[in-house]
């Protein structure tokens, strides 16, 4: 526990410094509460969102740039309908602009495996087919402003984007976008979250976790999803890539104890 508790410090700091430097008007502890507070937060779409890098442009007085929406939908066609539930998955800050990703943007990502090849003596073959890339499912929103960034509170920035974003509560399992895995139906009854589930299950097992934190061992990204506080019970859930790997509990700074996974993990 403790390295990941410093680890965590270390992060949030360097952001905060960052932030110090990128967005001078905007306070440190305002932009980590930001980052704190819309991270993985679910939304309805108020309007259509862009494939493409460039997304949607808005305003800060909540004006749609309606010429750019079209034009990028005319050419790269249309990443998320109206009236559909999304989630925020990342928060970039510039001197004048906050960048929202939307279910992970609208540039492809790759995954870690694609990077991994296998095999003996001086032949090796990648593990995945080079020819397939993929396309990104997600978009971005970014919130414009005239000037450097104000100081903003969680609820402000909420503000700037309802013309876009509706935060109207959400439930976790309203925000499941598929019916939850038989072998985990009864971890999610238990508020339990275990090894080999994705985000979404775990959101629906044990709702948004307090705090997160990457790192990369062994040349793998890992992310922690830390819920609670000392001395109270701290649950690190650990996903590399989309999935669980691992679950640990802390009570009191007692040594941690893995959740059970299903008998049958799925592949």
């Amino acid at each position: 526990m403790p390295y990941r508790v410093t680890l965590a410090a270390v992060l949030i700091l360097g952001t905060a410094s960052a932030a110090r430097l990128i967005a001078s008007d905007l306070k440190p502890q305002a932009r980590m509460e930001i980052v704190r507070g819309l991270m993985a937060e679910y939304a309805t779409l108020r309007s259509p969102l862009p494939r493409g890098e460039k997304g949607l442009l808005l305003k800060s007085d909540g004006q749609i740039d309606q010429e750019n929406l079209r034009r990028e939908i005319t050419q790269k066609g249309t990443a998320l309908p109206q009236n559909v539930l999304v989630q925020i998955t990342n928060i970039v800050f510039r001197d004048r602009e906050i960048l929202v990703e939307i279910n992970g943007g609208g540039k492809r990502k790759s995954k870690w495996y694609e990077h991994v090849e296998v095999g003996t003596g001086y032949g090796t073959t990648p593990i995945s087919n080079p020819n397939s890339k993929g396309t990104a499912t997600g978009s971005m929103i970014t919130l414009a402003f005239p000037q450097k960034l104000p100081d903003l509170s969680v609820e402000q920035v909420k503000e700037h984007l309802a013309p876009v974003l509706d935060f109207s509560p959400v439930t976790p399992i309203q925000a499941m976008s598929r019916p939850i895995p038989p072998e985990f139906k009864e971890a999610v009854e238990s508020k339990q979250a275990v090894v080999g589930m994705d985000r979404d299950t775990v959101l629906a097992a044990i709702g948004q976790p307090d705090n997160k934190v990457r790192e990369t061992k062994n040349g793998l990204e890992q992310e922690d999803w830390i819920y609670g506080k000392p001395p109270l019970k701290v649950i690190f859930v650990t996903f590399e890539g989309e999935e669980v790997v691992d679950v640990q509990e802390y009570t009191g700074g007692v040594s941690g104890q893995a959740q059970t996974p299903p008998e049958a993990p799925p592949r």
